[in-house]
């Protein structure tokens, strides 16, 4: 009987029938294959391949974990800026510096990376509602100026203050519609 054989069909079947139930064991098992498959042109040694196939299921799930971590953030970085672009139109709304608005903007996308990378889906959750609900209403600014355009340029504080309102009253429809579907989703498992 060949013990090799044995593990490579263990790992295999793993990864088949149970890989889409955990990203840790779908990546431990990926990178063990891939180090396992490489050994094999080479006529390595049980040993050796055992060897490698480990050091590349330990490499894969570093690897997979930064990625993870640096899309979170990116993620949660380009939804802050869009939070930070409204907050600053809203803030803003006649004297805008170009240099203000790509400080203001940068920052507010740093922070929400940042944010979302610490606290992952509520924080991500709570930041792509606020982001998407700045873009609905910029929207219905651009869509209906006549009715809207305080949402997108506010004359004055009261219609600024109107716009966050509005703006974050919308964010938490979002937010809510968000959680039913990830209970629901949570519930079906």
């Amino acid at each position: 009987m060949n013990t090799t054989g044995l593990v490579v069909l263990a790992v295999g079947l793993l990864l088949c029938y149970a890989g889409v139930r955990s990203v840790n064991l779908a990546v431990l098992a990926s990178g063990f294959a891939i180090g396992w498959l490489i050994t094999e042109p080479f006529s390595a040694t049980f040993l050796t391949a055992l060897i490698v196939g480990l050091a590349c299921a330990v490499g894969a799930w570093v690897l997979a974990h930064l990625v993870f971590r640096v899309a979170l953030f990116f993620v949660g970085g380009l939804a802050g800026a869009v939070i930070g672009a409204k907050v600053f139109g809203l803030l803003q709304p006649e004297d805008r510096s170009v240099v203000l608005v790509i400080i203001f903007v940068a920052a507010t996308g740093f922070l929400g990376g940042l944010v979302t990378q610490r606290f992952r889906r509520p924080a991500l959750a709570a930041i792509c509602a606020l982001g998407g609900a700045a873009l609905v209403l910029s929207g219905l600014a651009r869509s209906f100026p006549h009715v809207f355009t305080f949402l997108r340029n506010p004359a004055g504080n009261w219609q600024a203050a109107f716009a966050a309102i509005v703006w974050v009253a919308l964010a938490c429809t979002g937010w809510v519609v968000q959680r039913k579907a990830k209970d629901k989703a949570a519930q079906s498992r």
